[in-house]
């Protein structure tokens, strides 16, 4: 019995691949109310491009010190946490969560939902299967919520969660059982589908899940990776659950369809 579809977000719900916005640049509107909010409470700082390579600093060596087989996720509030303690501000004083939620995260310029995800969604929905998402991003998923909700995406998703709010990295297999948990289904009533083989697709299988893999691009097979489905593009997945799960698009519901 089918009773949940989990998804990657990024690459694999919306597109990224007309995304070209300067990082550094993106960064200074990020930062750019926590640091005037800062200097209206008198906190001396150096000039908002500074703040910003500090940040990136920190952020970068946060990603890279992420290894097996724990994955420890990076935390966005921690690097804020520490790019402030690094500026010699005295975060105890200070409301970290205030600063975080000025933190101006947003939809991404070029980055679009991919053709048919509304439509495979609107069908996985119709049939009574749960939609869950477990995204690779430090950030806490309130944040990513705003890109959701300004692609219309929000409303489809029953269960939401970056690998920020569970604490470990896909392949992890504690980020699997996280969305899982939440969904109230077993490995082997679910499926995940993303576009990264070590991340998405070992990750899933470890954990007794099938796994889908959305072949972007040119990207080639990974040695040693056997996705138990690949596919080109979204539209692809219905037909993949009909082979795993036969009458999935037509649950029973109760007494009267028996």
């Amino acid at each position: 019995m089918l009773r949940a579809v989990i998804f990657d977000m990024d690459d694999t719900l919306i597109d990224w691949s007309e995304h070209n916005t300067d990082w550094t640049d993106l960064r200074r509107e990020h930062l750019r109310p926590v640091v005037e909010h800062l200097l209206e409470l008198g906190c001396e700082l150096p000039p908002l491009d500074n703040v910003v390579m500090v940040y990136s600093d920190i952020n970068r060596a946060a990603w890279e010190s992420s290894a097996p087989p724990e994955w420890i996720a990076p935390r966005q509030i921690e690097v804020l946490r520490r790019t402030l303690e690094q500026l010699n501000l005295d975060v105890g004083r200070l409301d970290l969560g205030h600063l975080q939620r000025l933190f101006a995260w947003g939809p991404m310029p070029g980055v679009r939902v991919f053709p048919d995800t509304f439509e495979v969604l609107d069908t996985i929905r119709a049939c009574g299967v749960q939609v869950g998402l477990m995204t690779n991003s430090s950030s806490p998923m309130w944040m990513r919520d705003r890109e959701l909700e300004a692609m219309g995406l929000l409303q489809y998703l029953d269960v939401r969660l970056t690998a920020g709010d569970v604490g470990h990295l896909k392949p992890h297999r504690r980020a699997f059982e996280a969305v899982l948990d939440r969904l109230g289904a077993q490995p082997g009533e679910a499926v995940f589908v993303g576009d990264r083989q070590h991340d998405d697709i070992v990750g899933a299988q470890q954990v007794g899940m099938r796994a889908v893999w959305v072949q972007r691009g040119n990207e080639s097979v990974v040695d040693g990776i056997t996705p138990d489905a690949t596919i080109e593009a979204l539209g692809e997945l219905p037909p993949r659950l009909d082979e795993w799960f036969p009458g999935w698009r037509y649950p029973t519901k109760g007494p009267a369809a028996l």
